[in-house]
């Protein structure tokens, strides 16, 4: 930063006060926070993902659920966008933690929202069979943190995360067999992103 002088002890900074007064300190001292300020946000914001940019990562396309032209009772419609919320926030959990976030940290979210879930009966299935993959995807994920396990796509956890996922879908497209086009691409976009496979 050309032109703003070290924050402390050095000879320029006695001469430009002596040289100015200290106004011009005050404002350079001013200008070095905002900076700061600004690059902590920088620094901050590149711990969290967004959920677009997770998808990015995967890399995975993403196909947005649209409960305006869902055709299923409004009670499920309302809970599989909260689901799919929920399943967006397992997305960016295992991404941010592949890519060196604390795991409890990185889940810490997913359960919150988790906790959050009503389904309907029809749909309570449905959700155990993604909790189980996510609970399979974070244990898999922590193994890894403690060194405990190495990134091997057989390993049972991962195995077994898939394929509940498969069944979570299978379930979605039995139950919503007349879905459109858009709604169907979502139900497997959402979980083929979230699993690893």
């Amino acid at each position: 930063m050309r032109g703003i002088p070290p924050l402390i002890g050095s000879q320029a900074n006695r001469r430009l006060v002596a040289r100015s007064g200290g106004q011009r300190l005050s404002r350079n001292y001013a200008l070095r926070t905002i900076l700061l300020v600004g690059f902590m946000g920088i620094a901050t914001s590149g711990l969290s993902l967004s959920v677009e940019e997770a998808y990015r990562l995967i890399p995975h396309q993403r196909t947005v659920f649209q409960p305006a032209s869902a055709h299923m009772p409004a009670s499920e419609r309302a809970y599989l966008v909260a689901f799919f919320n929920a399943i967006d926030q397992a997305i960016v959990a295992k991404v941010s933690a592949r890519r060196g976030t604390a795991v409890a940290e990185a889940y810490a979210p997913v359960w919150r929202a988790w906790e959050e879930l009503n389904p309907p009966t029809s749909l309570k299935a449905t959700q155990d069979k993604v909790k189980a993959a996510i609970i399979d995807q974070q244990a898999f994920l922590l193994q890894i943190e403690k060194k405990q396990s190495s990134w091997n796509m057989s390993h049972s956890k991962v195995r077994s995360s898939s394929a509940n996922l498969q069944r979570a879908y299978s379930d979605l497209m039995r139950l919503y067999p007349r879905e459109n086009a858009t709604n169907k691409q979502a139900f497997f976009d959402y979980l083929c992103a979230l699993d690893f496979i």
